[in-house]
């Protein structure tokens, strides 16, 4: 009897060996698709759809997640009788898993993106922001997805890289919700696999790829970063896991497998699969509902004809001009962000109008003084260029001052003059300009520019070679203002005036020497030492002074 209980102890042990070797060394294949800023481009979902098909076949553990920006850039979705449910549709037909809510998501408003988040068979998950009614009242900041017994815990976060820390949208889109910065998130999340019994923790990001780098340098227990916002592809190594980006617009989509042994990645593989490729199988149902959403003859009609194929920048040109003839002010700008398509040779279309200005975006008229523009484009920040049409000339002159020019003659600062703009503009820096706008246009910035095409040209547009950027303004104008140069043994003065007068002044500000209308004044007979140039103009009382080391 006693041999017996020892022979079954030890078989006992013999099985719990072998189970805690399987428990400790057991490797699981794990395959994740993922897009990211697809732009409401559905045309490639009837290829996307076979891809993640025949895996499912080999594998059950396959995962099909987006990086968010699921809206915005194509008028069959964005202007759909119910704004960006196609995109919806496709993702449903598809089976994506999960989503993050990225900052074009809130471009439609949070009354229709409730109504979408209803209609999808997926989570929407969004950890970094709060204030939400109706559907987004129910958003977590993560979702667990379990497939063939792996879990694996997706945390969402947006980036907040508007002023004021908000997401990249139209302000008034988001009034009532509150944001806080995404790498803040992760660590209410570092106990998931313990606390969860989760395989994996993948951040599932709408942050740019800098700032996914930073979340795997912060937190070692996030082993994935699949990320969106920048629109890169890559699929790499990076501090304590892995990051991944898919590109942008539905042209590409990534698929990684992962070798994970024990809750821990022992093995990264990364493609990236063109959607372009011919010898894609595609859907013919998905295919079919494609054609049907595509099938609106009012977008293709003609409204106008373009010489040549267009920049982004000479797009600006044409963008601005069209809306100066609209509102005739005498200033016209538009951000180069929301120009998110070109002018392609040939005809153009409502559709090419709304790929070009996809965001419905109102347009408003400022009266303001020349003071107040100045100050206006000296405070707009650089990183948000823009493109610019005016009925005046802009430059810079020698201090960096914006200077302004109407008919050859220097406008004055308390003269009056309008700036229009999309109220984008006006909504993220109110600070900049007035109050109240002198006007408020009722239709959007796109509808404008489709009236000008029908009812303001019927001569092809010719814009090939225009560069209007905000950084074109930084010029010096030698001729509308002087340009004093100081050199180590004299001064030379530029002025197109007939009276002036010069003026050297030591540290103290005694007169040392004076000149008129000279304009090249000799230096050497000063000694070492610091010295005030004054420049007189002899028809007004203006002045300029400049400092020089002797």
């Amino acid at each position: 009897m006693t041999l017996m209980l020892i022979s079954f102890k030890r078989i006992c042990i013999f099985f719990y060996f072998l189970v805690f070797q399987y428990a400790t060394f057991a490797q699981e294949t794990i395959v994740i698709f993922a897009i990211n800023d697809p732009h409401s481009e559905i045309e490639n979902f009837a290829k996307i759809k076979p891809l993640i098909d025949a895996e499912k076949a080999k594998n059950q553990k396959v995962y099909f997640v987006a990086g968010g920006d699921l809206f915005s850039g194509n008028p069959i979705v964005d202007y759909h009788q119910n704004k960006g449910y196609p995109m919806i549709d496709m993702l449903n037909k598809t089976g994506l898993d999960v989503s993050v809510i990225g900052n074009h998501e809130f471009d439609y408003g949070q009354s229709i993106l409730n109504e979408r988040i209803a209609q999808a068979n997926f989570p929407f998950i969004l950890d970094n922001f709060t204030g939400g009614t109706g559907e987004l009242a129910t958003i977590e900041g993560s979702a667990i997805i379990t497939k063939d017994n792996f879990s694996i815990a997706f945390v969402g976060v947006v980036e907040t890289g508007s002023p004021g820390g908000y997401p990249l949208t139209h302000p008034k889109k988001i009034q009532g919700l509150s944001f806080t910065e995404g790498l803040d998130s992760f660590e209410n999340y570092k106990d998931l696999k313990v606390n969860d019994n989760v395989d994996l923790i993948v951040a599932l990001t709408h942050y740019g790829g800098y700032k996914d780098e930073e979340i795997l340098e912060n937190y070692d227990f996030v082993d994935l970063v699949i990320g969106g916002h920048t629109n890169q592809e890559y699929g790499v190594a990076h501090a304590n896991g892995y990051k991944v980006m898919s590109g942008g617009n539905l042209e590409k989509i990534s698929k990684t497998t992962l070798t994970v042994t024990n809750k821990q990645i022992t093995n990264f593989e990364f493609e990236l699969i063109s959607l372009s490729d011919p010898s894609l199988a595609i859907d013919s149902n998905i295919s079919a509902d494609i054609d049907t959403y595509f099938n609106n003859p009012n977008f293709y009609t003609s409204i106008g004809s373009s010489q040549s194929t267009l920049t982004k920048t000479s797009t600006g040109c044409f963008y601005t001009d069209a809306l100066q003839v609209i509102s005739d002010s005498d200033m016209v700008i538009q951000n180069s962000g929301g120009i998110r398509d070109i002018i392609y040779e040939g005809i153009i279309t409502p559709f090419s109008i709304y790929s070009i200005d996809p965001f419905g975006n109102g347009f408003d008229t400022y009266t303001m003084t020349v003071s107040e523009l100045r100050n206006f484009l000296n405070e707009f920040p650089s990183s948000f260029s823009y493109s610019l049409d005016t009925s005046f000339k802009v430059l810079k002159n020698v201090n960096n001052e914006f200077i302004f020019f109407k008919d050859d003659i220097s406008l004055q600062d308390d003269s009056q003059v309008t700036l229009s703009l999309n109220d984008y503009i006006s909504s993220v820096f109110p600070n900049l300009l007035p109050t109240n706008p002198s006007y408020s246009f009722p239709l959007t910035t796109a509808d404008y520019i489709i009236e000008y095409l029908t009812n303001y040209t019927d001569q092809p547009i010719d814009y090939l070679n225009c560069n209007r950027k905000n950084y074109t303004l930084n010029i010096n104008d030698v001729v509308k203002e002087p340009i004093i140069k100081i050199y180590p043994t004299h001064i030379e003065i530029n002025s197109k005036e007939n009276n002036f007068s010069g003026e050297i002044y030591n540290i103290t500000g005694q007169l040392i020497y004076s000149a008129v209308n000279s304009n090249k004044i000799d230096t050497q007979f000063l000694t070492n030492g610091i010295y005030f140039f004054k420049l007189n103009s002899g028809s007004s009382t203006q002045f300029k002074v400049q400092k020089f080391v002797k």
